[in-house]
Formats: structure tokens, C-alpha cells, sequence
């Protein structure tokens, strides 16, 4: 062999996965059977598989023949499908790009609860069109309540509620979702 060759950095990536999580973002895994010295992880994401922007940065375990699991969250993904690529690099040089991972994220409408100056009443505003308005106990029963349905909010009025715990669920752009309030005796508290 000759002495000016010099053999490859150690490094073996095992699995790099994006996993979409309702309502939190998309998680990122990735794990490595080998790494050299000064090794560094960087997350890409994308819309198109053109335009890469850097998501994360992470710095590797360090030198080391063994599993090392690694995880990242990203909170503000892209809605709809996005791509992710993982870059390892030892000291300035690339030594892999792992393959691009699709994934689809769509995130959970928001719906908002706000109390009214009469503790029997409340409003449920939403990211669009609501429907199907209804407020559980927390034994999972329906409470009765009147509703006024007026563009994306709904007014509600409840007469003779315990103070507790409840829960309003709501269709939002057709997907389901549930959100806690606390009732007290003077007002709403919604989450």
C-alpha cells in the first residue's frame, strides 16, 4: 500500500426515517453503526427535491464502533409532502448523503375556546369551516348546550354546568378535534 493513501473515515449509517406526528411536526431517526471523530449530522428538508434548506444540526457521539440512535424534532415542517435528507460530515468532508424520505404532514386545525363575560357562555373559533360541535363531560358524556353557527366561530350557551373539566370536539375542515376547557364559576377557560 502506499503511504500517501490514506484509508476512509469510519462511518456506517444503518437507517435514517421521517415519521409524521399529528399535531407536533414530523420526528426524525437516524442510526449509525460507526462513527469517526468529529462527526457531524445535518438535517435537510425540501418541498420540490431542488431547493435544500438546512432543518437541524447535530453532533455525532464521537469515535465509536456501535449503535447510536439519534433524534430530532421538527416542529415547523412544511404542510403537505416534504423531503428530508440526512448529510454526515467528519471534519469539513461529506461522507454520505443519505436517500431523500418522503413525508406527508398536515397539520391539526386549530380551534380556540373563549370565555364570555357570562360564565354559562363561550366561543369556539376555528381555522376555517366548524361543525359538529359538541361538549363531553369528563365521563364522555354530551352536555346540552345551545349553539349559534356564525362563519368560522360558534357561539355556545350552556345553562347549569358543574364547574370541571370538559372537553369540546369539533369537526374542522373535516378532520376531528378535540380540545379541554375548564369551567368555573365565573367563566370558561378554553385550551
Amino acid at each position: 500500500m502506499d503511504s500517501r493513501t490514506m484509508e476512509a473515515p469510519a462511518y456506517e449509517l444503518v437507517s435514517f426515517v421521517a415519521t409524521a406526528v399529528s399535531g407536533e411536526g414530523i420526528s426524525l431517526h437516524w442510526n449509525t453503526a460507526t462513527e469517526g471523530p468529529n462527526t457531524m449530522f445535518t438535517v435537510e428538508r425540501s418541498s420540490d427535491r431542488m431547493n435544500w434548506r438546512t432543518a437541524f444540526t447535530q453532533d455525532g457521539e464521537g469515535a465509536h464502533s456501535g449503535y447510536t440512535a439519534y433524534e430530532v424534532m421538527d416542529m415547523a415542517p412544511f404542510s403537505g409532502i416534504s423531503y428530508y435528507r440526512l448529510i454526515a460530515t467528519q471534519g469539513g468532508e461529506e461522507l454520505e448523503v443519505s436517500d431523500d424520505f418522503a413525508v406527508e404532514y398536515n397539520p391539526v386545525p386549530a380551534l380556540r375556546i373563549h370565555g364570555d363575560r357570562d360564565p354559562e357562555r363561550f366561543t369556539v373559533r376555528g381555522d376555517g369551516s366548524i361543525s359538529d360541535v359538541q361538549l363531553l363531560n369528563n365521563r364522555g358524556q354530551f352536555m346540552p348546550m345551545n349553539l349559534t353557527y356564525v362563519g368560522d366561530q360558534v357561539l355556545v350557551r350552556t345553562e347549569g354546568l358543574e364547574p370541571g373539566t370538559y372537553f369540546v370536539q369539533a369537526i374542522v375542515n373535516g378532520n376531528p378535534v378535540l380540545r379541554t376547557v375548564l369551567v368555573t364559576a365565573t367563566g370558561v377557560i378554553g385550551g
